[in-house]
């Protein structure tokens, strides 16, 4: 049976974009690259807004644009930029708890085909867990997975003892991974995204041609 978590946590829950990458395979802020109507930024921000209920977390470097003004949206700049996914998760989940969420939903900005159906499932399986990790084409997923913002400041604590790996943080906490045939027993998502695409990045412009190319042949 599927775990879920409660249904005012679920209300509650904040979303955190990771957007401080480097993105030199990209060649440009993958934040601004175009999506659709917007960009990249717009794209996830707008699937967030729609799947959870408290503010949307982004964290960026001090010198990258931020994020068009929302009334849930929270801009944040990374504590030690440069120091990798775990940062971000820390500073992230750090101020999301800080502006009263228990959960969150953490992805980074490079996902062109998230959508709502992928983000409630993956919330909605995190249970008693600390982290709900998807483990998906052949990878985990760490910037596309559910935790408690309380892991906030243990990774921060890791960060100080020279730990710079998600992984780091997954290894003293408690995680549910979740395989395909896990987040495919929801029913909404199955329907949506059978082939589990809202995980795939896009971290160069080859990578953002093919899943443009993916979206196009969706499109009614």
């Amino acid at each position: 049976m599927r775990a879920t978590i409660t249904a005012v946590s679920q209300r509650t829950a904040a979303g955190v974009v990771l957007t401080g990458g480097r993105s030199r395979r990209m060649g440009r802020d993958k934040a601004a690259v175009p999506w659709r109507d917007g960009t990249l930024l717009d794209h996830v921000l707008a699937v967030l807004t729609t799947a959870l209920g408290g503010p949307l977390v982004v964290v960026g470097s001090a010198d990258s644009p931020g994020p068009a003004a929302g009334p849930r949206v929270l801009p944040v700049v990374d504590d030690e930029p440069g120091r990798g996914p775990l940062q971000g998760l820390a500073t992230g989940l750090t101020a999301a708890g800080r502006a009263g969420a228990e959960v969150a939903f953490v992805c980074s900005v490079d996902l062109p085909l998230l959508h709502r159906s992928y983000v409630t499932a993956v919330l909605g399986a995190l249970g008693t867990a600390e982290v709900a990790l998807p483990v998906l084409h052949g990878h985990r997923q760490p910037l596309a997975a559910a935790y408690r913002t309380a892991l906030g400041p243990r990774a921060t604590a890791l960060l100080a003892g020279g730990a710079r790996r998600p992984a780091e943080l997954f290894a003293v906490s408690d995680v549910r991974e979740l395989t395909a045939a896990d987040l495919l027993d929801d029913p909404d998502l199955a329907a949506a995204d059978p082939e589990l695409d809202a995980v795939r990045d896009a971290d160069t412009p080859d990578d953002l041609a093919e899943l443009r190319a993916r979206d196009e042949r969706r499109s009614p």
